[in-house]
Formats: structure tokens, C-alpha cells, sequence
């Protein structure tokens, strides 16, 4: 048995895929790591214990990066075990990720997934996390389990041993010498005594979440399945992580297993108990990749990864990471049938919704329910909002545009309906001007900044008059967006807002325009408006009747009725391209 410390003694080929800290020359130059994430939900009919079927439903959490030079990237797939979740893997998730792509689960019942009818067995478990893996086109990967999440893995490598090329089993039970619920209390009451506050607090919210009643039902689950048995008809090599403290998987249990398996080997974490995983992230990656280097180094593959699971599935979000700049996708999917995520001349069309300065996804979920009738919608954080993480520097119009088509890219999106509101029309311009694959139709409500109002006073006395006209609830939403990306980054882009001359831009979009504002909007007046759709080749003018400036906000369903009304239009009337412009009011 071997016992590690901390360390990293990088394999060969695995320090030529870990990325390099970039310095800013770099990060400019656009030599930054990619690296995209996202989250899917694959669902799936199995064949039950009692030969009956069940639909089941699981989550999948992936991130994955550019390879370097061509060279593929491993793939890791991490399992939790009873009661647990994906955020359980966070720490050795972040560790692996410089060096390969990961996908996470959140197993059916667990982790707020919906509870089956009936409980399932290992190899029910394990044939769903084989459907996922087959259906994000995957394989020959190292899987990773952790406590009973070791016999999903077990199970998936024996049943499937093509999605397999190693195993890893973190702290793997039911160690014999405890097979009774009682001595599993026992030894897990102990073990808490031995983890950190936070795990404790992680697993206890764990299990709240995923229920005593289901816990208990697959409990003799767990303690029923002989890993011992099991482990000795995997062909792979294994590796059996164990924390020198634990109880649950004790010493002579884990040694057992390593001479069970054909290729197998125990390495032991000094001061770590059952969650060797979390405290000991760093050190239990490390052995992870010496692993792998020992491993048939994978070919490079056009194929997806990791990462583009959600692809096939049905994504929750996606986000892409360009150096220290992050953009999201949050993905209404369109109520009814389900079609890939392409433009109009697929089927049904893509919006794709990007929100102004200090906002963030929230302040379009009300447009984005009432368009996802028509099609899929993509509720867009941009760097800096929401969920993703402010940069360095400052975020130009063109930056950010670029980012975006990046990631509509990878989401394998084009000719949507792009929609930006206030400061988040100039994005939108951008984008249409920069990528006119990507955009079909360019729709900007309340565009801002007005060429005469560019000055801090003036915007901050327009945008205090326009929060009086708001909605109580949306003023909150509001101030809540704004405190979370701060006065810094808020003051940073409204200087690069009032540099850009939205005027002299609009007019090299090719696309169809629709210029629409509520009635009652101070901020993108009546004038100013006017002015975009006559500078537009292709413009139209609308206002929705007694709405302030959130009127996407106020009233999203005529809002919705609108813009389907002109990218009807637009379809319908060949000269929409001929730089028309129509003015219409809503009442």
C-alpha cells in the first residue's frame, strides 16, 4: 500500500495539457485557456430488478477545455454516492479540470433529480450513468466513485467496459466487517467527528435534500451489493483511494479489494477521513493523474467531449470561459417538442436575450417564458453578471460581443433573433454586425445611451425618474443585480456605454431592426428611438402603450407578440431588406 502527500509531480503529457498561467500580454492576444461548462439533464427508460421499466432522469455538470496542440484531453467522470451530490466533487473537480475534462452527476433521486417509483439497484445506477456517458458520445473514461458511488463505477465497468479505461474508488464501501445498518451508523457518526464543519454541513443539506424516505430505500442497496465479488471481474486497472482516518473504509477492507481486482492498487491519504476527496482534493488528483500516466495516452478525436454532453441532452445552461472572461447561457427550451438548437431555417427560431448594464438573466425570465412557445430561448449572463465572474478590465462592446458568438458556437446556434435591452443593444448591435451568421433579426428594446444625454449626470437623473415608473418588485431585482456586480465593475461599463455611438454602428448591421420601447420610457425617448430605426437599412419602430423602460419586463407578452410579429413579417416581405421604415404603436 502506498501513502501520499500533497504534491504535484505532473505526468509528461499531462503537463503539456495543463494550462499555463497567462500573463496580460497573452490574455489580449487571445491565447487565453477556452474552457466551457455547462449543465444537462439526460433522461432514460431502464429494465428494473422485477423486469419491469422505470423512467429515470439524471444531471450532468461538464467542463472541458481547448486542447493544447491538438493533444486529446482525458476525460474523468466523477459519482457520488448515497445521499450526495455533484457539489460533493467541486474541490477535485477543480483540481482535475487544468488537466481534463470532467463530468459530474447528479444521480436519479439525488441532488434535487426526481425520486424513481421504485428504488434501484447498482446496476440500475449503473446503466443510467452508461446512458448518459453513450449519449454525450463518450468513452474509455476514468471513472471516479466515491463511497457507494465506488460500486456504480464498479458495476459501469463491468457492464460497459468500452466507456471504461481506469477506476478509482474513493473510500469504497460496504466494508464487510460492518455489513449492518446499525455498524454503518456507527461508523459514519464517527466519521463526522472526523470531517471538516463544511463537508459536514454539505452532507447534511445532501441528504435533507435528497430525503430520509429514499435514503432508507436505497440503503439495503448499498449494504446488499458485494463489491469484494464484483471488483475481482473488472479488467481495468483500479485504484482504491482511502483516507488514513476513515472508518467507513477501513485499511484491511480496501487492501482486500486491491487484491481482488486483476490490476489494482491502494494508495492511503494521511490525515484524511471518509471525504479524502475535499480536504485532500490536491493530493488525491495527484494520484489520480499518475494513473493515467500510466494509461494508453487517448487519440486525438473531432468528437465531442466532456463538455458539449448538453448537447445532446437537454441543457439547463452553458458557459464559456475566454481567460479570466466568463459569459452564460441560461436555455428555456421550447415548450412542446424538442429540436436542436439552431436557427429559423431549422425549425423553430432561437432568441437569444442579452440584458443591459448591472443586470442579469433574471430581468428577461418573464420574456423569455412567453417566447419559449415559439422556440428555444437563451437567456444570456454576461461577463461581469449573474453567475459569472467579473474580469480584470473593463468589458468593450466588441469584447463582449465576441465571447457571446463563442459561445452560441459551441451551443451549435445561428441565424437566432437577437434581443438586447438598454445598454445591452449595443452588445446585440455588435454581435449582429460582427457574426450576421449568427443573427437573423436584431431586435433592441429601450436602446440607450441617448447621443443627447451622454453625460453621468444626465443618465443618472434619467435612470432615477424611470425607477419612479417601475414596478416596486423589479426595482428590487434591480438593486439585488447591480450589489452583485458592484460599483466598480458597474461604473467601469458605463463609461464604455457612453463611448458607444450606438447611431453610427446600427447602420452596418444588415439585419432587420425592430426598434421597440414602452410608451412611457425615459431613458430610450421617442426622438432618440425614431432616429435608430431611420438610421437601420432595415428598421421598424414600435411602442408598447403606458410601459416604462423594463416594458419586456411590465408587459412580456405583448412584447413577445410583437417581436413574432416582425420576424413574421421580416420572413414574409421581401422588401424588409430595402431600408424601409415602419412606425407602429401597441396598444
Amino acid at each position: 500500500m502506498t501513502s501520499i502527500r500533497p504534491g504535484r509531480r505532473l505526468p509528461s503529457f499531462l503537463r503539456d495539457l495543463a494550462s499555463p498561467r497567462l500573463t496580460d500580454t497573452e490574455q489580449s492576444a487571445g491565447t487565453a485557456p477556452v474552457s466551457y461548462s455547462g449543465t444537462a439533464t439526460v433522461r432514460t427508460t431502464i429494465t428494473t430488478r422485477t423486469g419491469g421499466t422505470l423512467d429515470v432522469s439524471c444531471r450532468l455538470h461538464s467542463s472541458r477545455r481547448e486542447p493544447s496542440g491538438g493533444a486529446a484531453r482525458p476525460v474523468f467522470v466523477l459519482v457520488h454516492g448515497i445521499g450526495m451530490s455533484h457539489r460533493y466533487f467541486a474541490r477535485l473537480q477543480a483540481e482535475l479540470i487544468p488537466f481534463g475534462d470532467t463530468v459530474v452527476l447528479d444521480l436519479p433521486g439525488f441532488g434535487g433529480m426526481p425520486r424513481p417509483d421504485e428504488p434501484l439497484g447498482v446496476t440500475d445506477f449503473a446503466d443510467v450513468i452508461a446512458h448518459a456517458l453513450q449519449d454525450a458520445q463518450l468513452s474509455s473514461c476514468i471513472v471516479i466513485g466515491h463511497s457507494m458511488g465506488a460500486q456504480f463505477v464498479t458495476e459501469l465497468a463491468v457492464q460497459h467496459p468500452e466507456l471504461v479505461a481506469a477506476v478509482v474508488l474513493i473510500g469504497p464501501v460496504t466494508d464487510t466487517s460492518h455489513p449492518s445498518a446499525g455498524r454503518n451508523a456507527a461508523v459514519l457518526a464517527l466519521d463526522t467527528l472526523l470531517e471538516r464543519p463544511a463537508t459536514n454541513l454539505l452532507v447534511g443539506a445532501a441528504y435533507l435534500r435528497c430525503g430520509l424516505r429514499w435514503y432508507l430505500a436505497e440503503l439495503p442497496v448499498m449494504l446488499g451489493y458485494r463489491l469484494d465479488e464484483r471488483l475481482a471481474a473488472v479488467t481495468q486497472p483500479v485504484l482504491i483511494l482511502r483516507g488514513s482516518l476513515d472508518p467507513i473504509a477501513s485499511r484491511r477492507w480496501c487492501r482486500q479489494l486491491a487484491r481482488t481486482a486483476r490490476d489494482g492498487r491502494v494508495v492511503e491519504l494521511p490525515g484524511q477521513a471518509h471525504a479524502a476527496h475535499r480536504a485532500g482534493a490536491r493530493a488525491v488528483a495527484d494520484a489520480v493523474l499518475q494513473l493515467v500516466e500510466g494509461l494508453p495516452r487517448p487519440p486525438a478525436a473531432p468528437g465531442r467531449t466532456a463538455g458539449s454532453a448538453a448537447e445532446a441532452a437537454l441543457p439547463h445552461w452553458r458557459s464559456i470561459t475566454m481567460g479570466d472572461r466568463q459569459c452564460r447561457a441560461y436555455v428555456l427550451q421550447h415548450q412542446g417538442v424538442q429540436h436542436e438548437t439552431t436557427g429559423e431555417a431549422h425549425g423553430k427560431p432561437v432568441f437569444v436575450l442579452i440584458h443591459g448594464i448591472g443586470m442579469s438573466h433574471r430581468y428577461f425570465l418573464r420574456l423569455g417564458e412567453q417566447l419559449s412557445r415559439h422556440g428555444t430561448v437563451l437567456v444570456i449572463d454576461l461577463p461581469g453578471y449573474g453567475w459569472t465572474r467579473r474580469p480584470a478590465r473593463k468589458l468593450t462592446n466588441p469584447a463582449g460581443a465576441e465571447i457571446l458568438a463563442a459561445l452560441l458556437d459551441d451551443l451549435g446556434a445561428s441565424s437566432c433573433v437577437v434581443v438586447g435591452h438598454s445598454m445591452g443593444a449595443q452588445t446585440a448591435t455588435e454581435l449582429a454586425i460582427q457574426r450576421p451568421d449568427l443573427v437573423s433579426r436584431l431586435v433592441l428594446i429601450g436602446a440607450a445611451v441617448d447621443a443627447r444625454r451622454r453625460t453621468v449626470p444626465e443618465q443618472a437623473l434619467t435612470l432615477g425618474l424611470n425607477s419612479i415608473l417601475e414596478r416596486p418588485l423589479l426595482n428590487s431585482v434591480q438593486f439585488l443585480d447591480v450589489v452583485r456586480c458592484g460599483p466598480r465593475w458597474y461604473v467601469a461599463e458605463l463609461a464604455v456605454a457612453m463611448a458607444y455611438a450606438l447611431e453610427e454602428r446600427l447602420p452596418l448591421a444588415r439585419q432587420p431592426v425592430l426598434i421597440l420601447r414602452g410608451s412611457r420610457d425615459l431613458v430610450a425617448g421617442t426622438r432618440w428611438s425614431r432616429s435608430l430605426a431611420d438610421v437601420s437599412r432595415s428598421g421598424t419602430l414600435a411602442s408598447i402603450a403606458g410601459a416604462p423602460h423594463s416594458v419586456h419586463h411590465r408587459s412580456p407578452s405583448a412584447v413577445a407578440a410583437r417581436i413574432i410579429s416582425f420576424i413574421t413579417q421580416a420572413a414574409s416581405d421581401p422588401g424588409h431588406g430595402e431600408g424601409l421604415q415602419r412606425e407602429q404603436r401597441v396598444g
